[in-house]
């Protein structure tokens, strides 16, 4: 199933506008809470010097799946099953685990 979240459709333009300033020298970003995938497939099409790696809890999967199969650029990762409540995150590649960046 594809949802939709209007709330995506008035603030991805100005949140877009920061990403592109801010990720001028990212080769890979973890977005946390992809929800629907919206914005993942939205901000990674106009941003393709990124890899989108897309991430939320196992129910939220089929959703961005969706977007992904429907707009998704070649640029955006499956999720990643994250729940940023638990006590340990998963290991990144270099062993380290991952943890929320600090803007």
């Amino acid at each position: 199933m594809q949802y939709f979240a209007a709330a995506c459709e008035r603030n991805r333009d100005p949140i877009l506008g920061v990403l592109k300033r801010a990720f001028t020298r990212c080769a890979s970003v973890l977005e946390i809470g992809s929800g629907t995938g919206q914005h993942a497939v939205y901000f990674a099409a106009a941003l393709p010097h990124l890899t989108w790696q897309t991430s939320d809890l196992p129910e939220c999967h089929e959703g961005i799946l969706s977007w992904m199969g429907r707009e998704g650029p070649g640029n955006v990762r499956p999720p990643l099953a994250l729940d940023v409540g638990a006590a340990q995150w998963p290991v990144g590649r270099d062993g380290r685990h991952l943890r929320p960046l600090q803007l």
